[in-house]
């Protein structure tokens, strides 16, 4: 698919999702519910749970009314097809001491084991405007706080509003902050739009969307967070996703991190996923954009599994797809390894290459244009703009990566790249194949990364 053909359809997708929110008739404000507004054990705080849940059960467009102190809410709201939150100017926060996410869609289901059933999907949600707040000063770690309910009953959910199982879900002209676990999660759905969303000292990842998704627009985000800016995990762990499937159309553009963000990586991760009962999905990704990027220092498209202790076995998976791949207009400033560890600081020979683009999948079409890479080769002689095949690191008793796992691109296109100020013609010394020679008598460590076609335009 050409990327003009990824835009009109994610295009198309977005002007449905306009046409269904015109639709939605009956307007009410908050303010009409505050009799269900009730005080928190202290006594000290209004908590607007019950009159938020009500809203939404008996109106189609909730208005939230801008004031000075933000709405606390100390239980999951369920938000039901054919609904729009409308939240200019005003701010949303889970109550101190909620471990649980703030915001899902009605029929979530739980995708970890077997694939799920869509016969119940959601349809036309839309949340415009508002500041939408946790509670945390710092990333909690999965299970502790972004739960799907008290009892972490979807294991793989982490998460400040969660949606999947959606049709028609449009998130615009929002901010997100003090998000100890994800911003927002999604997958299992179909026309996504995010659109002009901001994060503000946000601790994991802004957007996380998992498997299974068709048609997603995420243009105009920007902010700071402590992990991926944008995460397209088709293959995830299982501790942050509970949907696992391939997804095509996928068009981002416009994206900024922050400069003081702890972690300057945009992660694309296909994979081979294994359901409960042996059958097998290619977490595949076909069809997407990546345009206009700023602040990314490393784009991961690899498969990864868990850390696993040294001489121990890794969890089954394997390396995922990916066909019509497009980055276009990015800067990377290459100032040293995304990931710290001994390996690259050291820029040993055989496992220390990094990249902009760090690539371990079954790629078949992957097109770079005008990428601006900033780099000091005499202090990192193992930085490339591309390095293609198996990682290792072993650090703490673990090995980090997966080494017996290779990777191909089929065709690898470039066009308008420039290293260091200048327009590079000999691309060779920036493109690396990574071979791995049984790296580990004990491991699998035979792997290797080939590009087929090499084509500088």
């Amino acid at each position: 698919m050409y990327s003009s053909q990824i835009f009109e359809a994610v295009s198309r997708a977005r002007t449905e999702n306009i046409a269904a929110i015109n639709m939605l008739k009956g307007e009410c404000s908050l303010d009409r519910y505050a009799h269900l507004m009730r005080a928190d054990a202290d006594g000290a705080s209004e908590i607007w749970t019950d009159a938020f849940q009500a809203a939404l059960d008996e109106n189609r467009i909730v208005r939230i009314p801008a004031r000075e102190m933000p709405y606390l809410i100390d239980r999951p709201i369920i938000v039901p097809s054919h609904r729009r939150i409308i939240a200019d100017g005003a701010a949303i926060r889970l109550a101190d001491g909620v471990d649980t996410l703030m915001l899902r869609n009605e029929h979530t289901h739980d995708g970890t084991h077997r694939p799920i059933d869509t016969g119940d999907r959601d349809v036309d949600i839309s949340i415009c405007g508002g500041t939408w707040m946790d509670n945390c000063t710092a990333r909690a770690g999965y299970g502790r706080t972004g739960k799907y309910d008290a009892a972490r009953s979807f294991y793989g959910v982490s998460t400040l509003m969660l949606f999947n199982n959606v049709r028609g879900l449009t998130i615009e002209h929002a901010a997100f902050a003090h998000c100890g676990a994800f911003a927002v999660q999604c997958g299992d759905s179909e026309n996504i739009v995010f659109e002009d969303i901001t994060f503000k000292d946000c601790y994991a990842d802004g957007l996380h969307t998992n498997g299974g998704i068709t048609n997603m627009l995420i243009r105009g985000v920007r902010g700071q967070v402590g992990d991926d800016l944008v995460a397209l995990n088709m293959y995830d762990w299982q501790d942050s996703s509970v949907n696992f499937g391939p997804t095509r159309n996928v068009w981002c553009e416009d994206l900024e991190l922050a400069a003081d963000s702890r972690y300057k990586a945009i992660r694309i991760e296909p994979g081979m996923y294994r359901y409960a009962d042996g059958s097998i999905v290619d977490c595949a990704l076909n069809n997407a954009m990546f345009k206009n990027v700023r602040g990314i220092r490393t784009f991961k498209l690899y498969y990864q599994t868990p850390a696993y202790p040294i001489g121990g076995e890794a969890e089954w998976g394997d390396v995922g797809s990916a066909d019509n791949i497009y980055f276009e207009d990015i800067a990377i400033d290459l100032q040293e390894p995304i990931d710290r560890l001994p390996d690259y600081m050291n820029s040993d020979a055989v496992t220390g290459a990094f990249a902009g683009f760090e690539l371990n999948a079954k790629i078949k079409q992957l097109h770079f244009k005008d990428i601006r890479l900033t780099v000091d080769k005499q202090r990192w002689p193992q930085a490339y703009l591309v390095c293609v095949g198996p990682k290792s690191c072993r650090h703490n008793g673990k090995e980090i990566f997966d080494p017996g796992l290779s990777g191909e691109v089929q065709r690898l296109e470039l066009e308008g790249i420039s290293v260091n100020g200048q327009e590079v013609h000999d691309i060779s010394q920036y493109v690396r194949e990574i071979v791995f020679d049984h790296l580990y008598p004990e491991a699998p460590s035979f792997a290797r990364g080939t590009i087929h076609a090499l084509v500088c335009k």
